[in-house]
């Protein structure tokens, strides 16, 4: 495709020329914005004026707002514009994100879902569509104006169209107010306390194509490192990163940029993930927005303060919240249902591609924290089978935590040494809080009411590599919440002393579970008829759910069962639906009881469960990462390291020469591998000089 590039309003004349000379002969196609550099790229988007919309086979009739200009770009198919109100500023984000909204929105009605980005191609008005044919010499299709109407829009006349939940709207006004100083100057008073990388952002002026996502970067960073809204302004305004500056754009585009970041700041912190799109929502629309204003609780409170200490993982912080929490209730706290009483005992493994996630430190935050309210909950860091089951048997209804930072390790010994190959099924029992005996030559070890948690972490490549589909279907694999992260550089920070903030939030979160332990785990005197005996035992809550919070359950339940019975796999991913479906119905009980400090009952709402359910939507997504990669042969995973590689270049690609090098890969092995990745659709190939260049397709 030849691209044409002209200025506006300056050479529209010799626009028009070229259309009348190669437009008759060919197809001719434009995009309704104005760029401000030659690249048809979304970064060089300067001006929008109008939204658009490939309605395709779409009766424009049916619109809920009647377009400006309507195109027929060939019999019975049509495209339309709304052109907004000159007197307004519509940001570029904004009016892509609309007309993403009408397509999605007319979907059914035949609009053509994949013709709403900014840097859409649609067809020139009075020239040919050589699509369809000529049929009987009656001439190619004539792009004919339907109907042009004096009609302009505001943002706010679409409200009827229903909004996307992956976009962030911003009504934020421009302050009037602004910090005096410039970004140099906020950055030089804590140049100690902020990543190197913020610095390197500021300073340095990006590659052509990487300005929006050095520019977005920085102002997640900024957030990230508790700067507020109006500084992060200011630094980005006067950062070399700054698209906005390079186009002469407004500063209003820029303010809502950085709203938007602060946004997906505030939702990174509470749920940080990875794009987990492709993988059904658990929750709809109007559930996350219940529980959208909902305060703080526990979990929050804690992942908020972790987050804070360090460099790791923000998710890592959900396993030490919930396993914390575990450690306090589930020792007097039980819901009795009609299949026996639940016990909120969860079981954790972070896995990490490098140290870089800092797992172990994420573990020692929490085990740190435990050691103050109750430091003989761990009950371990490694043992034999008997040793377990003999510390067990003097701990009833006690919570015990098996805390080992390297499972994998564990794992392999349990599939190569013979004393330890019942270990899974004997966790698996002990998981349930059921009676268990283990017959020795000399003894008998009875364990009655056991709570064990375990709180694991390991390399995520030999975990799925030690694991097999025997560890799943056996259903010891799905009782583990799995948590994985990637590292990232963004998240290192400089090494400083503790700041009083920081103590005073430490604290909080000690007191915080001293209330808790104290209220849970009192003593209550039992007295015996016709005796006049009292005996001290310790105090047990059974919760109770609601009936909004059991029927959603029940849906929840049934919805993974279903996934997993309809997976290509569902002997391994019905087990994993089922389980996960009960470690979230145990976080909500852990919830529940965390809030409710000040009663004898503990009460599980649909808050509550909605609640849990946001952390599940995401342990389901971990899991599913594992559970693909659980026997796996060594091509398979050296297929997916190349994958990752190419991946990570993005849009430059990657040479097949650098592959070869990377990888130590002879040319035989190469071309098998990567004739694999391309009969996979997962890769394309296009000559570069002497050789190939591969991209991840998407």
């Amino acid at each position: 495709m030849t691209e044409l590039w002209f200025t506006y309003p300056d050479e529209l004349d010799q626009a028009l020329d070229a259309v009348e000379q190669y437009g008759m002969m060919n197809h001719a196609y434009f995009c309704p914005q104005l760029f401000s550099q030659k690249k048809r790229s979304r970064d060089y988007v300067s001006i929008t004026t109008n939204a658009w919309s490939d309605l395709d086979r779409c009766n424009p009739d049916k619109m809920l707002q009647p377009p400006s200009i309507t195109i027929e770009s060939s019999p019975d198919r049509y495209q339309a514009y709304w052109i907004f109100d000159p007197s307004t500023e519509v940001d570029p984000k904004d009016a892509e994100d609309l007309s993403r909204r009408i397509a999605y929105y007319h979907k059914s009605d035949g609009a053509d879902i994949s013709g709403w980005d900014i840097t859409q191609l649609l067809r020139i008005p009075d020239t040919f569509n050589f699509k369809y044919p000529d049929v009987d010499n009656m001439g190619y299709p004539v792009v004919k104006i339907r109907e042009i109407k004096k009609r302009y829009y505001r943002m706010s006349d679409f409200d009827d169209y229903p909004l996307m939940p992956d976009y962030t709207y911003v009504n934020a006004e421009f302050p009037e107010e602004l910090p005096q100083e410039s970004g140099e100057q906020i950055l030089e008073k804590v140049r100690r306390e902020v990543s190197p990388l913020i610095l390197k952002l500021f300073t340095e002026t990006p590659m052509e194509h990487k300005w929006s996502e050095k520019l977005w970067q920085l102002e997640l960073m900024l957030f990230e490192a508790g700067f507020s809204r109006e500084k992060v302004f200011v630094i980005a305004r006067d950062a070399a990163c700054n698209k906005y500056d390079r186009d002469r754009r407004s500063l209003t585009q820029l303010w809502k940029e950085v709203c938007r970041a602060q946004e997906t700041a505030e939702i990174k912190k509470k749920l940080p993930i990875e794009d987990f799109s492709n993988i059904e929502s658990l929750m709809s629309r109007e559930e996350k927005a219940l529980i959208a204003n909902d305060p703080p609780g526990f979990v929050e409170r804690y992942i908020e303060w972790a987050s804070g200490l360090g460099d790791a993982a923000y998710q890592y912080h959900q396993a030490g919240a919930f396993v914390l929490l575990s450690a306090i209730l589930c020792g007097s706290v039980g819901l009795p249902t009609s299949f026996g009483t639940i016990i909120p005992n969860l079981w954790f493994m972070i896995l990490a591609d490098t140290t870089l996630t800092r797992k172990t430190t994420s573990m020692d935050i929490a085990m740190d924290i435990l050691e103050e309210v109750d430091p003989s909950t761990i009950l371990a860091t490694d043992g034999s089978i008997e040793g377990m089951f003999t510390s067990l048997s003097l701990r009833p209804k006690k919570p015990s935590i098996f805390l080992r930072d390297e499972f994998s390790g564990l794992i392999e010994s349990m599939a190569k040494k013979d004393y330890m190959a019942g270990m899974p099924e004997m966790l698996t029992k002990l998981y349930d809080g059921k009676l268990q005996k283990r017959l020795l030559r000399k003894e008998v070890i009875e364990v009655r009411d056991p709570r064990l948690i375990i709180f694991g972490g390991g390399i995520k490549n030999r975990v799925t590599s030690a694991v097999t589909f025997e560890h799943v279907a056996s259903g010891f694999l799905p009782r583990f919440i799995f948590i994985t992260a990637e590292s990232d550089v963004t998240r290192i920070k400089p090494l400083g002393p503790p700041t009083s903030k920081i103590s005073n939030e430490r604290l909080n979160i000690i007191q915080e579970l001293k209330e808790m332990y104290n209220h849970y785990n009192g003593v209550r005197l039992l007295h015996f008829a016709g005796a006049d005996t009292e005996v001290e035992a310790i105090k047990e809550f059974d919760a109770e759910l609601t009936d909004d919070a059991w029927a959603r359950y029940n849906k929840l339940e049934f919805r993974l069962v279903e996934l997993g019975t309809q997976s290509s796999l569902p002997d391994i991913y019905t087990p994993v639906g089922d389980r996960l479906a009960k470690s979230i119905l145990k976080a909500a009980v852990l919830i529940a009881a965390a809030r409710q400090r000040e009663t004898d009952k503990v009460v599980v709402d649909l808050h509550d469960i909605l609640r849990a359910i946001s952390y599940g939507e995401h342990w389901r997504a971990y899991s599913q990462e594992i559970i693909d990669n659980v026997g796996k042969t060594t091509s398979e995973r050296k297929l997916d390291l190349i994958m990752d590689s190419i991946r990570r270049r993005h849009s430059d690609g990657a040479s097949r020469s650098r592959i070869m090098r990377t990888f130590k890969l002879s040319s035989r092995e190469a071309s098998s591998l990567f004739d694999t990745l391309l009969d996979r659709g997962l890769i394309e190939k296009k000559a570069h000089g002497d050789g190939f260049v591969y991209y991840a397709r998407d």
